[in-house]
């Protein structure tokens, strides 16, 4: 099937060699790490909605077991009032300070159709002029909620694999079954558009029944890694304040529970922590400037 049969267009926008960022509900959405970062980039640069795929072709909404994957409405007094079924549309944003403008792509992990849906999301992509497609997921993992999450990658070729090397992240070493975000880069790779999927450790201690349904510092780990390399402009209070509000939750749990400090504290004794600080982002020219007035200021001052 044509991928342009596919799709359904609200409108077809002008963009200039745009970055598209996919963020998936589904089975790699711990932490809800691809769907929170999807809506936060979204609303950071006011995202605008001009194409969707339809559910019906990729979704079974009743697999015996997985309540989770049925449409939920709400009902009030008799009447439905609100219906939220599985989404895959396509919003973009202009972003007048850069070379690249942006798409994002908010969907839902499909049941069928794999390879059918990720080609149509990269056609879409090339059709634009995309000149690179990243990828955003999260897995639980026993990790200190008190350090910063590990991150690991998948790239569509070394030379991709050589500049992500910068931002302190894992690279993927595995054989097994493929992650959507996986078969993504794979559609990426046959197309020659360059991909990376980010994988970022969401922490989870079911022992103890702490299960973190949305981890903002996971989500800014990642986030924090894609404004570097697409050089956005981007305001990480929202994410900064919720950080601080649930590691403020998990401390009084630990301060209520002893043997729960107790694992906490062996973890963070046992992890080799990976940090990464955010650049000035700030290009060539303007680092020589800088550099200049420097020099120049401590010359007038006798320096």
């Amino acid at each position: 099937m044509n991928y342009k049969d596919i799709l359904t267009f609200d409108s077809r926008p002008s963009l200039k060699n745009p970055y598209i960022i996919c963020g998936l509900n589904g089975w790699v959405n711990g932490g809800e790490v691809s769907v929170a970062g999807i809506n936060y980039f979204i609303k950071q640069f006011n995202g605008v909605k001009f194409a969707e795929m339809p559910t019906s072709r990729y979704h079974i909404y009743q697999i015996p077991g997985l309540e989770s994957l049925r449409p939920v409405f709400k009902m009030e007094e008799g009447l439905i009032e609100e219906t939220h079924l599985p989404e895959n549309q396509f919003y973009y944003a202009k972003n007048p300070t850069s070379e690249h403008d942006l798409i994002f792509f908010s969907g839902t992990e499909p049941n069928l159709y794999w390879e059918e849906y990720a080609d149509t999301v990269v056609e879409l992509a090339c059709e634009f002029g995309a000149s690179r497609l990243y990828t955003l997921c999260g897995i639980l993992d026993r990790s200190p909620y008190t350090r910063e999450p590990y991150i690991s990658c998948t790239c569509t070729d070394a030379k991709i694999k050589e500049e992500v090397e910068r931002y302190n992240v894992t690279f993927s070493n595995r054989e097994g079954p493929a992650t959507f975000n996986q078969m993504l880069i794979y559609a990426c790779k046959k197309k020659n558009l360059e991909g990376i999927n980010f994988t970022v450790r969401v922490p989870c201690y079911p022992e103890y029944n702490v299960i973190i349904g949305y981890s903002p510092k996971s989500a800014k780990a990642v986030l924090i890694r894609l404004k570097d390399l697409m050089h956005l402009d981007i305001d990480f209070e929202e994410l900064d304040n919720d950080i601080k509000e649930l590691e403020g939750k998990l401390n009084f749990i630990r301060q209520q529970n002893e043997e729960f400090n107790v694992y906490i504290e062996k973890l963070e004794k046992d992890y080799v922590e990976m940090p990464y600080e955010e650049s000035l982002d700030i290009s060539a020219d303007d680092a020589v400037r800088l550099a200049e007035e420097f020099l120049k200021d401590n010359k007038d001052n006798g320096n």
